[in-house]
């Protein structure tokens, strides 16, 4: 069962409009990236209400994936930053939602103390198995903010938690394309 499809998304969060203004102020035209923020946005919003919350982050606080204070940087502007250093493509930006889903089934909660990190790997995943010219790690590290040795780990755990599953069927692509083609129309991005 995929956490991500199955998600209802809060069309009407005041929270949710604010960061919509915050992408149109980046002048922006990528409705693909403003939907996956915000459907991530709502799964932190929900595990974050979860009464096990704080048990969740001290249980991951020893996680690579878990930076120890939550990143000054939105998790909006995040994902825009590697979009504009990497430019990738749609159907990348399609993939790494699809890793991200597969990691948080087999793994762990999400919280803002993890997503910057996961967000990255999903990302850097997707960009090395889906185009055609990608950067080195070195290039990927200072691009996300991180020293080589840290990322490489980073990424070796995260391939490894996916058990270097990467291939992606068409009708799942499919399907988490048109979820996200969906969800953006409802929400007008």
């Amino acid at each position: 069962m995929s956490i991500i499809l199955e998600h209802e998304i809060d069309l009407y969060s005041e929270k949710q409009n604010n960061n919509i203004d915050n992408y149109r102020s980046l002048d922006l035209d990528n409705s693909i990236e403003l939907s996956m923020f915000l459907v991530i946005d709502e799964i932190l919003k929900k595990n974050k209400v979860n009464p096990l919350y704080k048990k969740i982050i001290k249980k991951q606080r020893k996680s690579i994936f878990n930076c120890e204070k939550i990143p000054k940087i939105g998790l909006l502007e995040y994902l825009h930053r590697l979009n504009k250093y990497c430019e990738i493509e749609r159907s990348t930006l399609i993939c790494t939602l699809i890793y991200l889903d597969r990691f948080i089934k087999n793994f762990i909660n999400i919280t803002e103390n993890n997503i910057h990190r996961i967000l990255l790997m999903s990302l850097i995943t997707s960009i090395k198995y889906n185009e055609d010219v990608i950067f080195d790690n070195l290039d990927f590290s200072k691009i996300a903010g991180l020293n080589l040795k840290e990322f490489n780990k980073i990424e070796s755990e995260f391939l490894k938690i996916l058990n270097f599953k990467l291939y992606i069927h068409e009708k799942e692509f499919q399907l988490y394309n048109k979820y996200l083609e969906n969800y953006c129309y409802k929400k007008k991005c």
